[in-house]
């Protein structure tokens, strides 16, 4: 399987925004080693199932704890309205992609990758062609090991601080060089806290201030939960972010479901590092299958090995 990793090293990137290091990877023993060898200088890394897959075992990989997992039944009047807000947000979206050149999408995984898969797949050809991914890895309940001495504000540092350095990453080293005019920030909405803080800290890093930044989301319960959309909404009025622009669905499905999403962590504790949640045959859950099928229209295929794309 591919492994990307991104690290903190000065300089500037001009070929890959999305990683730093790239290995073909044939165990898990492997995988371990190519990260634990950055050793401080890690922010995150993402291992993608290619052709060449294999077992990964973890006390939290498989352990269903989320709602979404222990009472999950297949729903597709569900999955059909998660398709359809995802529709109509790409609608909104296709006239701020026309007017940018190369634009970054800053997803932060694992909730917002499937919502910008079902976006996707309504954009314009011309529009997609524009867009270049980034899977930040920004997950509150994983933490950098305790030996690394990784901090965040005075405490170990979380996946929350993951999204600083993977900003900084940006901000320092990738959008001039790379010639990012705009940053595409996908997310999901739940009470709209962790979306808040996300934007709060591209402000304080200065990337508003690089490129115009436009905010989009899926919200859950057609977006009756969320507490921060005002306050995005201002932000946007008042031009300190590009656009906000969100849908509501009924259910966010893939919200913490790690059998849908296809993503988690082999412990919480060696920091934000993605891994992919496969059956024992190595292929997708059921669950992701589905809502591939319904929401995507495809199940996502596993990438040849040659391919370093995320």
């Amino acid at each position: 399987m591919k492994l990307y990793i991104r690290t903190q090293a000065a300089g500037e990137r001009r070929e890959h925004v999305q990683f730093d290091e790239c290995y073909e990877v044939r165990s898990q023993a492997e995988w371990r080693a190519h990260i634990e060898a950055v050793g401080a200088n890690i922010i995150t890394s993402v291992l993608k199932p290619d052709e060449h897959r294999f077992q990964i075992r973890g006390k939290h990989l498989y352990t269903k704890s989320h709602p979404h997992e222990t009472h999950y039944t297949y729903d597709s009047e569900l999955h059909a309205s998660y398709r359809e807000a995802a529709k109509k947000l790409a609608r909104r979206l296709e006239p701020v992609l026309h007017g940018t050149r190369r634009c970054l999408v800053y997803l932060p995984l694992r909730g917002a990758l499937p919502i910008w898969r079902a976006v996707r797949v309504h954009l314009s050809a011309d529009a997609r062609a524009r867009c270049e991914e980034y899977h930040a890895v920004t997950s509150s309940f994983v933490a950098y090991p305790e030996g690394l001495n990784i901090r965040g504000p005075g405490v170990r540092a979380s996946g929350r601080y993951a999204n600083i350095l993977e900003l900084r990453r940006l901000r320092d080293w990738c959008i001039r060089s790379m010639g990012f005019d705009h940053l595409l920030y996908v997310d999901e909405i739940i009470s709209g806290g962790m979306m808040r803080g996300h934007v709060n800290e591209m402000m304080d890093l200065g990337v508003t201030s690089l490129l115009p930044v436009t905010v989009a989301a899926l919200a859950d319960s057609f977006g009756t939960r969320s507490k921060a959309n005002g306050y995005l909404n201002g932000l946007a009025a008042t031009g300190k972010i590009h656009a906000f622009l969100w849908e509501g669905c009924h259910t966010l499905v893939s919200e913490d479901q790690k059998f849908t999403l296809g993503t988690h962590f082999v412990d919480h504790a060696f920091g934000p590092h993605v891994v992919p949640v496969l059956t024992d045959q190595l292929s997708w859950f059921d669950e992701k299958a589905r809502f591939d099928l319904d929401v995507v229209g495809a199940v996502e295929p596993f990438a040849p090995v040659d391919d370093e794309r995320l």
